[in-house]
């Protein structure tokens, strides 16, 4: 059960150098995230082996007993010992390995794997949660290996000696990830952000709803990989190199790098809900704000106003939300989705299931309705006009996988201008939400089609592979020059 095991005095001594940075930042690392009590340690692996298999046996959970145990043994006795898992990637081979590290793994790597194995990589997952989706994602990496606890990671981080390191970083479960392979990892670390927490919003804000210890961590990783990792990589405008520049010392190259389509994903419906009722159907995907949550810090992923707008011009709108506690945390929505029958609120779908499901509507949105008293408190307090006008969210891709043009505010600067470059969509500006019908009626809907099918062509995973390819080998080599 305590396979991988190191001496604590060696985990000390790799964090030593922390204490010098911020001593509360080391405390927190060492006392709170790294689990040195053997007790906790195998109460944590226990329920980590639970969820493990729960998830993979789904499918017998209606057979007897007898056969059920059967089916758990089975499932344990196949699983890989860690040290197995070291001898797979340290073991010569002609294939290089990228060993991938997060909490909960993106889209994005899930999109990155296919083509690096295409191209005749290897890729290992170490992943601690999401363990639901386990069967879907062994369909798309080499290797999958659920870690036990933070103590277990840093052990494999030790040991293995993959081609290179690629962390995907996530506020506020995994920045720090990024730390621990530095410091533990022989190999060169890529440090891969999903949003930036200093572009994203003030560490004031989001202190109200996290652990203030875990914030402070989060913003001290963030300036960790900028200034120690071998290399960086952003789902952000060119914008962010000099941002990020001008707020820490950074030598290391920087690559941008986004959710590129992939055409295992890729949707031809030809079935359209519109056919049926010559109505406008929108649709949306990922996260939405827990009614629960303070307004101030949500009110960019909040789509009551939203709702209303669109269904009082008779389009259809549907939300899918990746979550697992869906009556818990959005029972307004679901409310509100009984009491408007323009409206539908539904569970999120993996990757495959949701570009085909998004296929049947006429657009996708990145849309929210404007109140300008609203947004003058809320921008003066977070630094969110930098995250809109440079980020590019992951969705903007699971849309034209699904064959979707796109509705985008104007002020998502980097969308919209994409937007504009490739006839995609329509770029929303906030004095059109309230004729949005006669707005998206008057653009050729046939052409914003063609021009998507182009498109996913141009911006797709099969011709960008090679640049992170390219950097991959520019990090192992040492070299500076970003290529962005």
């Amino acid at each position: 059960m305590f396979e991988g095991i190191f001496l604590e005095k060696e985990i000390k001594e790799k964090l030593s150098e922390l204490k010098e940075i911020d001593k509360d930042v080391y405390e927190y690392l060492l006392n709170e995230k790294i689990e040195f009590n053997k007790f906790k340690v195998l109460e944590r692996t226990v329920k980590q082996i639970i969820k493990r298999y729960l998830a993979r046996i789904m499918g017998y959970q209606r057979v007897a007993l007898k056969d059920y145990l059967i089916k758990f043994i089975e499932e344990y006795k196949k699983r890989m010992s860690v040290n197995d898992l070291i001898n797979a990637i340290n073991v010569p081979s002609p294939q290089k390995k990228i060993l991938y590290v997060t909490s909960a793994p993106m889209y994005n790597l899930v999109r990155q794997s296919i083509y690096l194995r295409k191209e005749g990589y290897q890729t290992i997952l170490l992943m601690e949660s999401s363990i639901s989706f386990i069967n879907f994602l062994e369909k798309y990496f080499d290797i999958i290996y659920v870690f036990n606890s933070i103590y277990e990671l840093s052990y494999i981080l030790k040991e293995a000696m993959p081609y290179v390191v690629h962390v995907q970083g996530a506020t506020p479960s995994s920045n720090h990830f990024g730390i621990l392979a530095k410091l533990f990892s022989t190999s060169k670390v890529i440090f891969n952000f999903n949003d930036i927490p200093s572009t994203a919003i003030a560490q004031e804000d989001i202190e109200s709803l996290w652990n203030k210890k875990d914030v402070k961590l989060d913003f001290f990783s963030e300036k960790f990989a900028c200034e120690r990792c071998d290399g960086l990589i952003f789902s952000y405008s060119r914008e962010v190199e000099k941002r990020l520049k001008s707020r820490y010392s950074i030598n290391s190259p920087m690559l941008e790098f986004h959710s590129y389509p992939c055409d295992e994903f890729m949707s031809e419906n030809g079935s359209k809900y519109s056919d049926r009722d010559d109505k406008i159907h929108i649709v949306q995907g990922g996260q939405v704000a827990p009614s629960n949550l303070p307004e101030k810090d949500t009110r960019d992923s909040r789509y009551h106003d939203l709702i209303e707008t669109l269904t009082g011009q008779g389009i259809y709108f549907d939300i899918y939300v990746p979550a697992r506690k869906i009556k818990r945390d959005y029972g307004d929505y679901i409310r509100l989705s009984a009491e408007k029958p323009l409206f539908g609120f539904h569970e999120g779908l993996l990757l495959d299931q949701a570009t085909k499901a998004f296929s049947k509507y006429d657009f996708g949105s990145l849309i929210t309705t404007y109140n300008d008293k609203q947004e003058a408190v809320y921008q003066r307090k977070v630094y969110i006009e930098e995250h809109k006008g440079m980020k590019l969210p992951d969705r903007f891709f699971t849309y034209l996988e699904a064959g979707l043009p796109i509705l985008v505010r104007d002020d998502l600067l980097y969308v919209a201008k994409l937007v504009k470059q490739y006839g995609i969509g329509i770029v929303v500006g906030r004095n059109e939400l309230n004729n949005l019908t006669e707005v998206i009626n008057s653009y050729d809907k046939e052409k914003l089609k063609a021009n998507v099918k182009r498109a996913r062509e141009e911006l797709s995973m099969k011709r960008h592979i090679g640049r992170l390819i390219d950097f991959y080998g520019q990090v192992v080599e040492g070299k500076n020059e970003s290529k962005f």
